[in-house]
Order: C-alpha cells, then sequence, then structure tokens
C-alpha cells in the first residue's frame, strides 16, 4: 500500500529520502557534546531576600516625645521589647568629631566584612587532551549517566569527580586554560555564568548526552572517522563560586594540576553552580586540529 502511494507521489519520495539522508550525514558528521552539572542561583536569591528583610522601623515614646528609630523586635515571656534606643537630646558639651577617626576605621572594617561576604566569582577550567584518552569520554559518560544534579551536594560531586577523572588521564594533556571572574550579587555571577555557558555550548554541534538540574537528555550518534594523525578531546569547567579563589595562570602541566586542585578544595556549601561539558561526547570520536584552533583559540601549549 504504502509503496504504490509513494510510486504514485515520487517527488514526495524523493524528497523524503533526501532529508532523511541530510539528517543522517549531518549526524554522523557533526561533532557530539556532553554536558552536566546544576545551579542553586534561585535558593541564594531567597537567603539574601529574606535576611535583608529582618530589621524595620519601629515607633516609641522617649521622654514624652514620640519619634521614630530602627531596631529588631524580640519577645520575652508575654512582653515585647524593642532593641532599639531612641534619639536623644545632646545637652552637653560633647564633639562628635572626636569619633570620626574611629567612625572611618569602623566604616572601612564593615566595607572589608560586607566584600568578604558578598564576593562570588565564576571559575573556568578548560583542558585541551589528545584523542586517545578514549576513557576519560567514557568516564564522563557514566557520570552523566548516574550523576544526581537535582541538588547541590549532587552537581558539587558531578564537579570533584570530573576534576579526579581529568588528573587521571594528565598523561595526555596538551593545552589548558583558566580565568576567574570576580562579581558583586547573585544576580551578576548568575549572568555571568550563563553567559559562559551559552559560548561554550556554541561550540557543539550536537548535545548527544545532558544531565543539568536533573534534566536528562541523550541522543544516540554515530561518530565521524577521522583519519587524520592529530586528534582532540576537550573538557571544560564552569563554576560560579562563593569567594575569589586564585587559580594560576596555565603555562605548564604543573599549573594544570595546581588549578585543578584548588577548584577541587572548594566545598560544596561555597558552590553555587556547575557545569561540565566535553566534546566529542561519543567515545573513540575526536576533534581535528583545524576544529580545536578554530572554537577554541583560548588554549595555551604546556
Amino acid at each position: 500500500m504504502a509503496f504504490k502511494f509513494f510510486q504514485n507521489h515520487q517527488i514526495l519520495a524523493f524528497s523524503l529520502a533526501l532529508l532523511f539522508t541530510h539528517e543522517f550525514l549531518y549526524t554522523a558528521l557533526a561533532a557530539s557534546g556532553g554536558r552536566m552539572g546544576g545551579s542553586s542561583f534561585s535558593s541564594e536569591e531567597e537567603k539574601s531576600s529574606h535576611s535583608s528583610s529582618n530589621s524595620y522601623d519601629v515607633y516609641h515614646y522617649h521622654y514624652g516625645k514620640p519619634g521614630y528609630g530602627r531596631g529588631y523586635r524580640s519577645y520575652d515571656g508575654n512582653s515585647q521589647r524593642v532593641n532599639a534606643e531612641p534619639k536623644r537630646e545632646n545637652k552637653g558639651s560633647f564633639s562628635w568629631f572626636s569619633l570620626l577617626p574611629f567612625g572611618i576605621f569602623g566604616g572601612f572594617l564593615l566595607w572589608m566584612i560586607c566584600t568578604y561576604d558578598t564576593a562570588v566569582s565564576v571559575v573556568k577550567i578548560q583542558v585541551g587532551l589528545s584523542g586517545k584518552a578514549h576513557s576519560l569520554q567514557r568516564d564522563l559518560n557514566n557520570l552523566a549517566g548516574a550523576g544526581d544534579t537535582s541538588e547541590k551536594k549532587g552537581f558539587h560531586i558531578i564537579l570533584t569527580e570530573s576534576i579526579v577523572a581529568l588528573l587521571r588521564h594528565q598523561n595526555y594533556w596538551i593545552s589548558g586554560y583558566s580565568s576567574v571572574k570576580q562579581k558583586r550579587g547573585v544576580e551578576a555571577v548568575e549572568k555571568e555564568f550563563r553567559q559562559l555557558s551559552v559560548e561554550e555550548r556554541e561550540k557543539i554541534e550536537i548535545e548527544s548526552l545532558v544531565n543539568v538540574d536533573n534534566i536528562k537528555v541523550q541522543r544516540t550518534l554515530i561518530p565521524k572517522d577521522n583519519k587524520l594523525r592529530k586528534d582532540y578531546i576537550v573538557v571544560t569547567l564552569v563554576v560560579a563560586v562563593k569567594g575569589a579563589p586564585n587559580l594560576p595562570e596555565i603555562r605548564s602541566t604543573e599549573d594544570l594540576r595546581k588549578a585543578l586542585h584548588q577548584l577541587n578544595s572548594v566545598t560544596s556549601r561555597e558552590t553555587l553552580a556547575v557545569e561540565v561539558l566535553w566534546t566529542p561526547q561519543v567515545e573513540h570520536d575526536t576533534l581535528s586540529e583545524d576544529e580545536l584552533l578554530e572554537k577554541y583559540p583560548i588554549l595555551r601549549p604546556i
């Protein structure tokens, strides 16, 4: 029945055959890519907004003069007490200028504390490896298939296990890159993290294995036949963390080793978001030298 239908509609049959052939060839020739990780930006923003709403204005009456003050409400048994001192008239000859140096020092100290608490950074480490590191592809594929990325603990394990996998394959390292971009506030660091993620994802033609925020996607691809002598694999770590890690500039394998160990020391509590990307994802598939130079020009030979 179907055969007779296509006999009578040869143009349609030819168009479908051409479409399927194009899709097959594209799938076979496209560079695959894997991506896994997760983020907790929304929960951090909720904590920030909650802590900023703990103080408020309260009305008080002091020495027969009503007025407003700033304070915090606390409870002791059945009584209610406001922990705020009302403004009092200064009837003495005390000069406020004598406290100016202490005020400047206190303001500077407060600024230092606030800067430390609110400093957040986006860390990026990129590693170029020989195409012979097929077992690294297998390790990352297995990790993406089994990893729980629905909560911070899970995607932090994704980060640490990916770093360990890279360290186990350091004999295949050929190039590297690291950067730390410091931001103020969760919103700013989230924007930077998303931007870096999109930039790296644009370099991958097909995301054939994805496990991000517990959303999983898998596509079966045929690895392209790379008959060239030089072939490569690239792994990228993009991480948003509290604080400002001081990673070394990558100029040698020792620098790359130190950078990975330092990133591995970041605790789950300090981790806001993780994304691990690797290409090609399909085992035994590789990037050509031209693809490496075109898509990853910042990688420095080590």
